[in-house]
């Protein structure tokens, strides 16, 4: 006869079940989490939920939910089954099916491997692993940021000594922070609108002022606070024309020409 021996273990895991008086080997408790806060759009990406069950234990099983408006259950594993894991709702077709895991037979197929990671992605990742007598649950959150596909500063058409001048953006996620500036003068009264076309925004900021007298620099910086993302274009304006001379600068921290990431993000 199998005698199983209970210690009293002083865990609580984040559900609030007790992981006490059962036996060790069916405690499972999840060591790490491992969820970018911030990938590039396109980008191939493994979520990995590493966990520790010391036994095969036929009941484990191992979920991952997507939180956007509302938790939704988008892959479960059940080592015992011997089968393959099945994906559901936004993730279904976008996973490569493979062991991103440990070797152990429980962990297999522990980690989510999106092969190219899109805007509707974004949002909170939990990992629950569970079994009849415990689980254990963890969240991180995760931004793909979608950068501009065109940032242009245009002069528009001059009425009776007033001139337009407007920045737009194109293609970019999530919603950004536009600005345009002078370097002759205080833009007071500028105007932003955005639009959104599926999952990407477009921006424009804009300002209306009384004619130039002589060129005049006009710059636009564009921002995804979240990412840390920042880029910025310049154009110079002359007057009587609607012509302009353009520097679009990248900047980094060796470099005076331009796209500036405050922080890199995290693959």
């Amino acid at each position: 006869m199998r005698i199983i021996h209970s210690v009293l273990i002083p865990f609580t895991n984040i559900t609030g079940r007790l992981c006490g008086t059962i036996s060790i080997a069916t405690c499972v408790k999840i060591n790490n989490l491992h969820v970018p806060e911030v990938i590039k759009h396109r980008t191939s990406v493994v979520l990995d939920c590493d966990f520790s069950v010391e036994d095969k234990d036929e009941d484990l099983v191992v979920k991952w939910y997507l939180n956007r408006n509302n938790r939704t259950l988008v892959y479960q594993w059940i080592p015992a089954s011997n089968s393959r894991p099945q994906v559901l709702g936004v993730l279904k077709d976008r996973l490569n099916i493979k062991n991103v895991g440990a070797p152990d037979a429980n962990k297999l197929y522990r980690a989510l491997h999106i092969l190219e990671a899109q805007p509707d992605l974004s949002g909170n990742y939990t990992c629950s692993v569970s079994s009849l007598q415990s689980e254990d649950i963890r969240t991180k959150s995760m931004l793909v940021f979608v950068p501009e596909k065109l940032l242009v500063i245009r002069r528009l058409n001059s009425n009776e000594g007033i001139i337009r001048i407007r920045c737009t953006a194109e293609g970019v996620f999530p919603s950004p922070v536009i600005t345009l500036q002078s370097k002759k003068r205080d833009l007071v009264e500028t105007e932003i609108t955005s639009k959104q076309r599926g999952n990407l925004y477009d921006i424009s900021v804009s300002a209306t002022l009384k004619a130039l007298e002589v060129p005049e620099e006009f710059s636009c910086e564009l921002s995804i606070p979240q990412a840390n993302y920042t880029v910025r274009k310049e154009t110079v304006i002359y007057p009587g024309s609607s012509g302009s001379r353009v520097r679009y600068e990248i900047w980094l921290s060796l470099s005076t020409l331009i796209l500036v990431f405050k922080r890199p993000y995290r693959q």
